[in-house]
């Protein structure tokens, strides 16, 4: 019996340093997946005045969700703090979206279907 971490002794065990360890995923295609899933969100703002693409507002409300964020001054801490790897996917034509357009851009879309699309899987 295995006690710990230690090394089993019985002849089952099989150690084989030249096989090479495989990505658990392509980082790239579920970014792109992601993106496909949130891309049918109808935006609830008007097209004058638009800086940030509604669906890069929702995947960073997202992610920094999912990183422990509570509220709309942590997603924007999040943000600015991801912002080099967030641009290697999503759209930001203008720089990062400061709080107050991530706020207002949240607050107008209807609260059950983002509930909806946070729990699909």
């Amino acid at each position: 019996m295995v006690i710990g971490f230690d090394q089993p002794t019985n002849s089952t065990y099989i150690s084989s340093p030249s096989l090479p360890l495989q990505p658990a995923l392509d980082v790239q295609q579920v970014q792109q997946q992601m993106l496909e899933h949130f891309e049918h969100l109808s935006d609830p703002r008007g097209k004058q005045g638009v800086l940030h693409p509604f669906v890069s507002i929702v995947m960073i409300a997202l992610l920094a969700t999912i990183g422990g964020a509570r509220g709309i001054e942590d997603i924007e801490t999040y943000g600015i703090s991801h912002q080099h790897w967030l641009s290697t996917f999503l759209a930001l034509p203008n720089g990062y979206p400061l709080q107050i357009h991530i706020g207002e851009c949240l607050s107008r879309y209807p609260r059950e279907p983002l509930r909806i699309v946070s729990r699909a899987g």
